[in-house]
């Protein structure tokens, strides 16, 4: 499953996109025997875990849908983004695509993608608020609308090694950010060798934090503000008190190898990584402390969100719109969520038992803490124009001021300039 994949990087040759979106058609329109073929297009799930799930899926559309064939291609992870781009640029993107926002806002910047605010004015009434949100886009060059149908949510949890805070003189889980940076200080005066964290802050954990990561016309990044500033001196001082790990400055990524070898006292994860820990760190297990994800004041729990995108070049558009709706409504979404360890979009959806379980279990807790977001409804994604050019340098520039070279204002202004100028590029 692909739930934790990285978010793809679109590439230049798509900002040309709009000279040739109306150039041919992303499927063949008709199948052999005069059916209505709609392409739909997955991103590393033809295996034995979910073809099941799609065959029966697309069968039942098809039963209610005599007229209409779904053609099912499914691409491997590996070269999926030059994928995109190349069928994007040459126009023949398949009807509907497994995408995240990110790169829905890139393709619907460049004019490839259909606008479901106008093209299907009542799909927003199927997703929560929180998801509609991520999939509608606005500002410079790009007509205001929702571009993608949310698909399924991915939420997480705080983890903590309780054995390892004991030991560094930290007697309570921390639950707040003041408790959790409280915390990093103590362990840092107490356990030399040992670090609160591996890891530097990304966009989302300046918005759990509570800086304003956009305006509200969405044409300029604006988490350069106090919050934001603040959530980074904080990194700062760990770092110079030895609680954050000089390996969280570098592209790493061996946090949670890390954290399951005891070396970091805490993971903020997916709430499904509690049978990893328990099948590969089982001294880490017996010792594993949950609380939900750690935020700032004024900040939202961060939830990540995969979507299905329409390309406007779809030659059966209300066949097309039609099985977009079918894969993402409430039932579909239950049942795929349920065996891929997700969390639905649709509305209603999350309320189904299976997302807030009862147990006592560690993975019972996990999964009960990190359904509250999409329960409540009061969540944020990703905002979908911050590209992984700017994340790269939100990692650098947060670097250099950690090793003190700069200041945390000073670093956040050079990544918002660089932020705004790809956005209104």
């Amino acid at each position: 499953m692909h739930v934790t994949k990285k978010i793809l990087g679109i590439t230049c040759a798509v900002a040309a996109l709009v000279s040739v979106s109306a150039c041919g058609s992303s499927s063949g329109g008709k199948t052999a025997d005069g059916k209505k073929e709609v392409s739909f297009q997955t991103w590393n799930l033809k295996n034995d875990t979910y073809t099941p799930y799609f065959n029966d899926l697309i069968a039942a559309f098809e039963k209610e849908n005599p007229d209409v064939r779904i053609k099912w291609i499914d691409q491997p992870a590996d070269g999926y983004t030059d994928k995109i781009n190349v069928d994007a640029a040459a126009g023949t993107l398949p009807d509907i695509v497994d995408i995240s926002p990110n790169d829905a806002y890139s393709l619907a910047k460049a004019g490839v993608l259909m606008n479901l605010s106008t093209e299907a004015p009542d799909a927003a009434k199927q997703f929560t608020k929180s998801s509609w949100d991520a999939v509608t886009f606005k500002g410079e060059n790009i007509e205001k609308g929702a571009y993608a149908f949310p698909w399924y949510l991915n939420s997480g949890v705080q983890y903590y090694n309780k054995k390892l805070l004991t030991q560094c003189g930290i007697d309570a889980l921390p639950q707040n950010m003041d408790e959790f940076f409280a915390a990093a200080s103590t362990l840092g005066k107490n356990c030399a060798g040992t670090t609160m964290v591996a890891s530097t802050p990304t966009i989302e954990s300046l918005g759990q934090y509570g800086a304003k990561l956009m305006n509200g016309d969405q044409t300029a990044f604006t988490f350069n503000d106090a919050k934001g500033v603040e959530l980074v001196q904080h990194y700062i001082d760990m770092y110079n008190e030895k609680s954050l790990s000089s390996d969280a400055l570098n592209k790493w990524s061996g946090e949670s190898d890390a954290f399951k070898q005891g070396s970091v006292a805490s993971l903020a994860g997916s709430a499904y990584s509690v049978a990893d820990f328990e099948e590969n760190a089982q001294e880490l297990y017996k010792n594993l402390g949950i609380t939900e994800r750690l935020l700032g004041e004024g900040g939202k729990m961060n939830v990540y969100l995969e979507t299905l995108a329409v390309s406007k070049n779809a030659k059966n558009k209300e066949e097309t719109l039609k099985f977009a709706e079918f894969v993402t409504n409430e039932e579909n979404q239950t049942k795929f969520c349920k065996s891929s360890h997700t969390f639905p979009s649709a509305k209603g959806a999350v309320e189904d038992p299976a997302f807030s379980p009862t147990g006592d279990s560690i993975q019972d807790q996990a999964v009960k803490l990190a359904s509250k977001a999409v329960l409540d409804d009061d969540w944020f994604a990703s905002p979908a124009p911050f590209s992984e050019n700017a994340k790269n340098s939100l990692r650098e520039q947060i670097a250099l001021a950690i090793q003190g070279k700069q200041s945390a204002q000073e670093a956040l202004d050079k990544v918002v300039k660089t932020a705004n100028e790809e956005l209104n590029s």
